[in-house]
Parts: C-alpha cells; structure tokens; sequence
C-alpha cells in the first residue's frame, strides 16, 4: 500500500469517521438503555457506623481488615504490622 500524503489523508479522514461512528453508536446505545432501565438505587447509609468512619466505604473485605487489626492490637501485635495493615484500607 502506498503511504503518500494523499493516501495517508484519505486513511486518517477515514479513522475519524469510525471513531465519529462509534461513538454515535454508543452514545445511543447508552441513551436508549437509560429511557428503559431504572437508576440504581443507593442503600440508606447506616447511621452508626457513618458517623464513626466519615464516609468512607466500608466493604467486606475493608471491613474483615480492620478486624483483624482490632484482634491483633488487643494481642500486642507489633506497630509496623498494624500500619500495614491499615495501609490496605486506604
């Protein structure tokens, strides 16, 4: 194929239409998909522990974390461990 100025605009002209294209289509494939599906609906935040740990999402995982450094600092775990862990909350 032969990659001359004119050659090299026609394919550039080309990548814009697609890129154009596809983002036509996605832009009405997310469109019609909001008209027909609900917004997703966030749970009611738990009272108790937003005020202890202000905002910050707590999942099961962050949730057995923070146990496991509350287990092991009541046991006399050494600092930099407990820091570790607590770096993995962030």
């Amino acid at each position: 194929m032969d990659y001359s100025d004119a050659n090299f605009g026609k394919m550039q002209e080309e990548a814009v239409r697609r890129v154009m294209e596809m983002q036509q289509r996605s832009r009405s494939a997310v469109g019609g998909d909001r008209q027909t599906t609900p917004p997703p609906q966030k749970d009611p935040p738990n009272d108790i522990f937003g005020g202890l740990l202000g905002g910050i999402k707590l999942d099961e995982e962050k949730a057995l974390i923070a146990l496991l450094i509350y287990i092991l600092h009541k046991n006399g775990a050494d600092i930099k461990l407990l820091l570790g862990l607590a770096y993995l909350l962030l």
